[in-house]
């Protein structure tokens, strides 16, 4: 479901950025509740269009961005923000090729976080992604390389031009993580 008039709003006042997200619903029906959303500039949620599915699987995703789609329409300066790369990457890919494909950010540390057990790197990481400037980006890599090989190698491999503000060749201004925070 869209309202008009958010669909307006988005077309007309925000930033290309849609963040992606989707719940799994319990009770009596179940199912998954799918969202598509935007923020403000003073950073509040903007609410773009949801949808609800059978559940939050690869079908679920791309008829739910198939609908994105039908109110959107094609644009290369779409960015989208979602927190499980693997698993709707390929929807997202499928439905909006030409649009650039990013990871929340805060999903992105945490993982790191969980994986690797190291509490010292993330607010490395964090500044690693947050920055604007390549010069400090190559300064916190540096210490990052220096602090924990084996987390330098594994955000390497994630790919920058995914996490990291100064590398993605689209803007996405303030918005790092689908989180309203």
């Amino acid at each position: 479901m869209s309202i008009g008039a958010s669909l307006r709003g988005f077309q007309t006042c925000m930033r290309p950025i849609i963040i992606v997200d989707g719940t799994h619903l319990k009770g009596q029906f179940g199912g998954a509740m799918l969202v598509a959303t935007t923020q403000y500039r003073n950073e509040q949620m903007y609410s773009i269009t949801f949808g609800y599915g059978d559940s939050e699987n690869n079908l679920s995703r791309e008829w739910f961005l198939d609908c994105l789609k039908g109110t959107q329409g094609h644009s290369d300066e779409l960015v989208f923000i979602f927190d499980r790369y693997t698993s709707i990457k390929a929807r997202i890919s499928k439905v909006f090729p030409y649009a650039t494909h990013t990871i929340c950010c805060w999903h992105f540390s945490k993982n790191i976080k969980n994986q690797f057990h190291r509490k010292d790197v993330t607010a490395i990481i964090d500044k690693t992604t947050r920055t604007y400037i390549e010069f400090e980006y190559n300064r916190y890599m540096e210490e990052l390389r220096n602090l924990h090989q084996n987390v330098y190698d594994y955000v390497i491999d994630i790919d920058p031009h995914k996490w990291s503000r100064v590398h993605c060749p689209r803007r996405r201004y303030k918005v790092m993580t689908k989180n309203a925070t």
